[in-house]
């Protein structure tokens, strides 16, 4: 079973796992991953949350969930105390929290791991995260949505930072070249949330061409 991504957009890996380093096991024990549009965490599948801040001070604010399919999900170094407790029941999509700079942590990020056991214990029946969350997976009001390919029409396309903005036609924060592709990660009110490489970094706006999803 693959489950959704954790984020609302799109994100990206900045720690693999098992990346050999100062770990007290030796190596990662999950992956790292950074979204840079916006810092809401969701549940990646439905569960009950078996643990809260519990399994030590350098996840700094974390949360441990039992998925339906008994496997145990940690989100680590979240921003705030987690609001759910122990024996809550959790929904795919349901917000959990926000991705944080707390405990053992150098710059906001979330930390996930992925246990094959119902009972989370450190560095214990460890998966890659890879394995099982398609991180291109997202839920907007409209419902699931993959990750779609995008492509330009035969003119520049204007890209903007809100919906709202989008759809008032002001304030672009860059554009797209004709032609150009793209990936369509999240279409939110009729504006098409895409990510694109400029001047080899990736970045993201709204767009309103409704005929570049593929």
């Amino acid at each position: 079973m693959m489950y959704r991504s954790p984020f609302r957009a799109i994100s990206r890996q900045t720690t693999e796992y098992k990346k050999k380093g100062n770990w007290k096991l030796g190596y990662h024990t999950g992956v790292d991953r950074v979204c840079d549009t916006g810092r809401i965490l969701v549940a990646c599948t439905d569960g009950m949350i078996t643990r809260v801040n519990s399994c030590g001070s350098s996840y700094g604010n974390h949360i441990v969930f039992r998925t339906d399919d008994n496997r145990s999900i940690l989100y680590a170094h979240m921003a705030d105390k987690p609001a759910v407790k122990v024996g809550d029941r959790i929904v795919s999509g349901q917000i959990l929290g926000r991705m944080g700079n707390t405990g053992n942590s150098y710059g906001a990020h979330l930390h996930i791991e992925v246990q094959s056991s119902k009972t989370w214990g450190y560095g214990k029946n460890l998966i890659n995260p890879n394995s099982v969350i398609n991180w291109e997976k997202f839920s907007d009001k409209e419902g699931d949505f993959m990750a779609k390919p995008w492509k330009n029409g035969s003119t520049p396309e204007k890209v903007y930072q809100t919906v709202a903005d989008c759809k008032a036609g002001k304030n672009s924060i860059g554009s797209l070249d004709a032609r150009e592709s793209a990936t369509c990660v999240a279409i939110v009110d009729n504006c098409y949330l895409v990510t694109y490489s400029a001047a080899g970094t990736t970045k993201a706006g709204f767009v309103a061409y409704a005929g570049g999803v593929k």
